[in-house]
């Protein structure tokens, strides 16, 4: 039966994430820190290929590790983004609907953007339990306790970040979410991100402020009520992560 394992990085306040379906001897992993030997010694304890390397957006806030990790692991493993990512390499692009198969798990691509204009959340199916996702990789789109901030390099809109959270407040209130960081971060749109790392759709939609909105206009007030201060270096870090640094 496939399962989820989170693992953190401290200093940048990330998580990212192990999908292993050890039946099928595959996994996947989701927004990789630059720490890839985790991973594929996760892989190789569950006697596991590593298939699919996905980032969910080119991150502004800490060095990917994607393309080292896929790089490490060779031949059979996928980078994966969102189709008309603005970066100078070769990855597998995918779209809204798409899907990723990690033996009896599905990631199904949803398009989120706002926080970055590629942003793309991603539903999780566990087929051995159901034909229904019940869990969603959320990226930086939403939090646990608050959403993501828009894109720093203004290609990002408000409208389009309010058209994302709709999307994903659509969900069935029971889907579990699973974010890119935890409190700390400086990807959050306010100082609501909760160190729990953890939620379900229907919480968030209760007791996530960021979440309390009617329309557009009262979701533009709280967006912009008491924004965060942008990382110094972000500018560097997302020229590395396009591959256009370093």
């Amino acid at each position: 039966m496939p399962y989820i394992r989170p693992f953190y990085k401290s200093e940048s306040s990330c998580i990212s994430y192990f999908v292993c379906c050890p039946r099928n001897a595959v996994a996947a992993v989701i927004d990789p820190s630059d720490e890839v030997q985790q991973y594929i010694s996760a892989a190789k304890g569950e006697l596991c290929h590593i298939t699919h390397v996905v980032d969910t957006h080119v991150h502004s806030d800490h060095i990917s590790g994607a393309r080292k990790l896929v790089e490490e692991v060779g031949s059979g493993c996928e980078l994966v983004m969102t189709k008309g990512a603005d970066v100078s390499f070769g990855y597998t692009p995918l779209d809204q609907g798409d899907a990723i198969e990690v033996g009896d798990a599905r990631l199904m691509a949803v398009r989120t953007p706002g926080h970055t204009v590629e942003s793309m959340s991603w539903l999780y199916f566990d087929r051995k339990r159901a034909e229904e996702a019940w869990g969603v990789f959320t990226g930086d789109a939403m939090f646990v306790g608050d959403v993501g901030r828009l894109d720093l390099a203004g290609h990002g809109t408000m409208r389009q970040a309010y058209d994302s959270l709709l999307k994903l407040k659509s969900l069935p209130d029971y889907t579990e979410i699973y974010p890119a960081h935890y409190a700390g971060s400086d990807c959050a749109s306010n100082s609501n991100l909760s160190f729990k790392t953890s939620s379900t759709i229907g919480f968030e939609k209760r007791h996530n402020k960021m979440l309390r909105w009617n329309d557009f206009d009262g979701f533009e007030g709280i967006m912009t009520a008491d924004p965060v201060q942008a990382p110094p270096t972000w500018r560097e870090i997302k020229l590395f992560n396009q591959g256009r640094l370093g």
